[in-house]
């Protein structure tokens, strides 16, 4: 199981809600500690829990903006790449591959530097 600082998580148990906000190792394994709403910190075995919810932060005005722009270079990509197989005398099948491919460089780009700089998730 991979866990965030954050994330909401249910105990089997009592099925208590908490956040989670760490993880502590034991002997016998690691636990996760977490936040209870009569506030307490109670700690729980990795397998005893279920993920509910996953802590994202909403998009800043800077990250929307990289988004619209890394869009905006995506179709471009695509647009050059089917433009320029057009004009070699490509057929329409190879034209739409070579604009899917222009696209997806720039799209899988943006997607994986997202998953690079988003929240540490941890396994316990």
């Amino acid at each position: 199981m991979k866990l965030a600082i954050g994330d909401v998580v249910r105990d089997r148990s009592d099925m208590a809600l908490g956040t989670v906000i760490g993880v502590t190792s034991q002997t016998g394994g690691n636990l996760v500690a977490f936040y209870v709403s009569s506030h307490t910190v109670r700690l729980g075995e990795p397998d005893r829990l279920d993920v509910v919810a996953r802590h994202t932060k909403p998009p800043t005005k800077a990250r929307r903006v990289l988004a619209l722009i890394a869009f905006s270079l995506a179709l471009l990509a695509a647009f050059l790449g089917g433009h320029s197989a057009r004009e070699t005398g490509a057929d329409w099948p190879l034209t739409s591959l070579a604009s899917l491919g222009g696209y997806m460089a720039v799209a899988m780009t943006y997607h994986w530097g997202g998953r690079l700089t988003g929240p540490r998730r941890f396994h316990v």
